[in-house]
């Protein structure tokens, strides 16, 4: 493929030139940033903190962007790469249930129940590129470059690109080069911690600078994490709205804060330099706000009767953390046990709840319902679950309690915090439906967040936040800007299952017609003519169960650094 020459400026768009008396063809580029929200880099724009994006706002079209429910990473992203919620794709959490225990494991792409459009794109013949895309690790095999994200444990595990040979050049190219990090939680750590996001983003941005000067992409993805990874653990010093604003932090600390995101947007501006006659889409995954409260809805389970714990439970959970803390010192992981197990036949010797810290404790057979999952509630089912209390008859009658019950949870200042809770089939549909949690908090105070725990269950509901000073909130953000593209314009009604289709329409391709997203026809410019074809879908055939357990451990690691599993 030829490219043009004479890169625009930022902002100044122009007619793309036709080559050899040919149009060219249509490309993209997606920059995602993971948790941005318009509520708050509105004021870093008006405060002059990022300059590219405020220019970006004003020329092009943007708005809030629609998560999905619950407003969380694997879920979103995933929707974004298939256009489809999670009844399809099939991605609800960063865990999932293993058969036949109590125990969890984590999720990775092999357990994307579908096909991307990296993946479907490259079928056509299309170039494609992906940089630091959640639930991408393990790399699929794509007509392009992946560079895998936060999951991968290091940059020598296998799978983290695609191809493999690609390691080599990453290597040369940014010697050190760093995946992710673990979140701040001590003064002590506010430094260093800005350090590593400094060099996360310096080392993307000369790989992503490498491969859209170099690659002969049709369509170029790269997500930064670190607005995120800023805003979870430090919203409480950069943002004096904060209920618990630390005015002594943010003196110390809060012009370092604000360089990160000076420094993201000149990421951006560099990757707008690069994106020639291609229409840029800027989307984020979820929104951010505050965060007062963690709330544990395992305790409140075991408040209202839902939940059970044994007599002795809890030292038998001591004795059991102890325990694999030793196994662990020798690489022995939960799994590994089970495995283990199972393969010289004594699995019902050594079950999943004998090895679960949080199933340890609790009393199966007087439990109807417990959490684990972000905003989820599995009831206790007879034949779904290993010591299942609930009979299919009494299914209903529970669901119906918890979602009563749990619109009444109070803070500690007596204000509601649950506004819709529901059932999962009313909020999902597809084949993969019935593998998500059986009761869903929909909507709810976005200044709490509802934990839940393969470890121990706390004593209290309700938990001062601390370092944990900012949640995900269902507005995302949204911003195009291209020759395709309206000048100063806004959006209103996004969703991030449309970004798939939308892209795939200004592409020229034919969309699946099994996607849940629509075309966002009204971004387009007056003329841009609209003649999207729809082919019927094809149907994914890739292998269930092959998730290696090798990683597990390493993953689950760095999803407690993120604050995502306690």
């Amino acid at each position: 493929m030829s490219f043009l020459q004479d890169t625009p400026d930022v902002g100044t768009w122009r007619v793309p030139v036709t080559l050899n008396g040919m149009p060219p063809v249509p490309r993209a580029v997606v920059i995602g940033l993971d948790g941005a929200t318009w509520s708050l880099l509105d004021r870093f724009i008006a405060r002059g903190v990022m300059p590219t994006l405020g220019r970006l706002r004003a020329e092009g079209v943007h708005g809030p962007l629609q998560s999905v429910i619950p407003p969380m990473t694997a879920t979103a992203w995933t929707a974004y790469q298939t256009g489809k919620g999670p009844g399809k794709h099939g991605i609800f959490d960063w865990t999932e249930p293993v058969p036949g225990s109590y125990l969890y494991r984590p999720i990775d792409s092999t357990r994307v129940q579908s096909r991307t459009l990296f993946e479907d794109l490259s079928v056509r013949g299309r170039r494609v590129a992906t940089v630091n895309l959640p639930l991408t690790f393990p790399a699929r095999a794509i007509n392009g470059i992946a560079v895998g994200d936060m999951l991968c444990p290091s940059k020598e595990t296998p799978g983290f690109t695609f191809p493999h040979s690609f390691k080599g050049e990453l290597d040369r190219i940014v010697p050190d080069y760093v995946i992710d990090t673990h979140l701040c939680e001590s003064e002590g750590d506010i430094l260093p911690f800005l350090d590593r996001l400094r060099a996360m983003i310096e080392g993307k941005r000369t790989l992503i600078k490498h491969l859209m000067g170099s690659e002969p992409w049709d369509v170029f993805c790269a997500v930064w994490v670190e607005m995120d990874r800023m805003q979870h653990c430090m919203w409480h010093i950069f943002d004096e709205q904060h209920p618990r604003y630390d005015a002594g932090l943010n003196q110390k600390y809060g012009t370092a804060i604000l360089t990160i995101y000076t420094l993201l947007d000149t990421a951006v501006a560099e990757m707008m330099a690069l994106a020639g006659d291609a229409n840029v889409y800027f989307i984020s995954d979820h929104g951010f706000g505050p965060c007062r409260y963690k709330v544990f809805l395992n305790t409140w389970l075991a408040q209202e009767g839902f939940l059970a714990f044994k007599k002795g439970g809890r030292a038998q959970r001591d004795r059991l953390r102890v325990a694999r803390g030793l196994l662990g010192r020798v690489g022995m992981d939960t799994r590994k046990i089970l495995a283990l197990a199972e393969r010289f036949g004594g699995r019902s010797l050594v079950s999943g709840d004998s090895l679960s810290r949080f199933a340890a404790e609790i009393d199966w057979e007087h439990t109807s319902a417990y959490c684990h999952g972000t905003n989820a509630i599995r009831v206790n089912l007879a034949g779904r679950e290993r010591s299942g209390s609930v009979s299919p008859d009494q299914y209903g009658d529970v669901v119906q309690a918890l979602k009563a019950r749990l619109l009444e949870v109070k803070d500690p200042e007596g204000d509601r915090v649950i506004h819709r809770v529901c059932h999962r089939n009313e909020l999902y549909t597809g084949p993969e439906t019935d593998n998500a949690a059986d009761v869903l908090i929909a909507d709810h105070d976005d200044s709490v967040w509802f934990y839940y725990s393969e470890g121990e269950v706390p004593g209290a509901v309700f938990e001062p936040s601390g370092w944990a000073s900012g949640n995900h909130k269902s507005d995302g953000l949204f911003l195009a800007i291209g020759p395709d593209i309206k000048p100063g314009a806004r959006v209103d009604d996004a969703n991030i299952v449309d970004i798939l289709p939308t892209l795939y329409a200004a592409l020229g391709e034919p969309i699946p017609d099994d996607v849940d997203g629509r075309i966002l026809r009204t971004i387009f410019r007056p003329g841009h003519v609209q003649r999207p074809l729809w082919r019927e879908a094809e149907a994914w055939t890739r292998a269930a169960g092959t998730q290696s357990t090798a990683n597990d451990s390493a993953i689950t690691e760095r999803l407690q650094g993120l604050g995502y599993l306690q």
